[in-house]
């Protein structure tokens, strides 16, 4: 079946920033995310030439010689800068893909009503420049109290990160902005839409596995999200700030709820849509085999083999409706459940990581043993 998606319909035209960097700069996800490497790295070293900062001198840590600013570069910012470009076009992939299985039919007049109108939220900008300002201010305020890190160098180090800050969280922000947008259209569309699940497909997910496929590729997100989270938890662990900041600690619980609900809430849209149609079918069953039934039963004194064909007929429908039950109503298997459960504890990681150093230092201390 040819979905109905038309090129013409952009689901970034809300945003300028992703119509910029898609229209003026033809950058596809990967393109974004990999250009942003070099890019961010320019930035950085220049500033460090600049503020003298490239290498360590004293307590002051260089640029060169603090593996924080590069593990950000090298991996968190090409991930959620990719993501960000991605999320616009991801749900046009997972809608024509049902299509192609036939699980949902749409018609182009639902399309513009259904996906398109809440994409246009001028809301959503305003609220990812606000997230923007606000963690921004707070990260030029908290810089200097962490000593260990290149931020903490001098005035324009902490004006660079600020500055890269304030990019990253409006990009993050809108993200997950649209992905939020993207579970309000899925849940529209099955809660509207008849589904035809088929519960012999191969995908072993009646038709949904592009659906679930999704889910999974939000929950890698989140891994990665949980892993930086987990990291400014490290920095604030490791150099003694948390109990200044300690609001920042909610960032652990958030993540993890915001994960689950990434991942679940496209599927419980699923779920539902998919118990339905179960349901729906399992009373036709039950109406036909009470209908027949009844005729048998007004008919025991009749011919033996009326009775005969009549009983074989509702054993059939029996056997019909107990394989009926055993359709599928979660669009995922076992290994993609599997795969989301080991994204989950990322953020806690770091965080091990930086009490356990932080123990081993002061049993080192007390055992009379300094390692300098």
């Amino acid at each position: 079946m040819t979905s109905h998606l038309q090129p013409k319909r952009s689901f970034y035209r809300f945003d300028p920033v992703a119509t910029f960097l898609i229209e003026k700069l033809k950058l596809t996800h990967w393109g974004f995310g990999l250009l942003s490497v070099p890019v961010v790295s320019i930035f950085y070293l220049a500033i460090a030439w600049i503020s003298n900062t490239l290498w360590t001198q004293g307590e002051q840590v260089g640029l060169l010689q603090d593996w924080f600013p590069w593990f950000w570069i090298v991996l968190i910012n090409p991930v959620v800068l990719g993501y960000y470009l991605w999320s616009f076009t991801a749900i046009s992939d997972v809608i024509a893909d049902l299509e192609k299985s036939d699980v949902v039919v749409t018609q182009p007049a639902e399309i513009d009503e259904i996906i398109l109108n809440p994409y246009y939220q001028k809301l959503h900008k305003y609220i990812a420049l606000g997230c923007a300002i606000a963690y921004s201010m707070f990260v030029f305020i908290s810089q200097p109290s962490l000593k260990n890190n290149w931020y903490g160098a001098g005035v324009l180090p902490n004006l660079a990160v600020t500055i890269a800050t304030f990019m990253g969280v409006y990009i993050g922000s809108m993200l997950v902005l649209t992905l939020i947008t993207n579970i309000r259209i899925l849940h529209r569309i099955f809660e509207e839409k008849d589904l035809n699940i088929n519960p012999l497909h191969p995908d072993r997910c009646g038709g949904l596995h592009s659906l679930s496929g999704y889910s999974l590729k939000t929950a890698y997100l989140a891994a990665v999200l949980g892993i930086m989270v987990g990291l400014i938890e490290y920095q604030f662990v490791t150099q003694g700030v948390g109990r200044v900041y300690w609001f920042v600690h909610l960032i652990i619980p958030i993540h993890i709820a915001l994960s689950t609900a990434c991942f679940y809430s496209p599927l419980l849209a699923a779920h539902r849509g998919m118990k339905k149609a179960k349901e729906e079918l399992l009373h036709k069953i039950a109406r036909q085999f009470y209908a027949d039934y009844s005729q048998i039963h007004e008919s025991l004194t009749g011919d033996a083999e009326t009775l005969k064909q009549g009983t074989e007929k509702i054993q059939g429908l029996r056997d019909f409706y107990q394989f009926t039950d055993e359709f599928p109503v979660w669009p995922f298997d076992v290994q993609t459940f599997r795969q989301f459960l080991l994204t989950v504890p990322a953020p806690l990681l770091p965080i091990f990581l930086g009490l356990l150093q932080e123990f081993a230092g002061r049993l080192l201390n007390n055992l009379g043993i300094n390692l300098g």
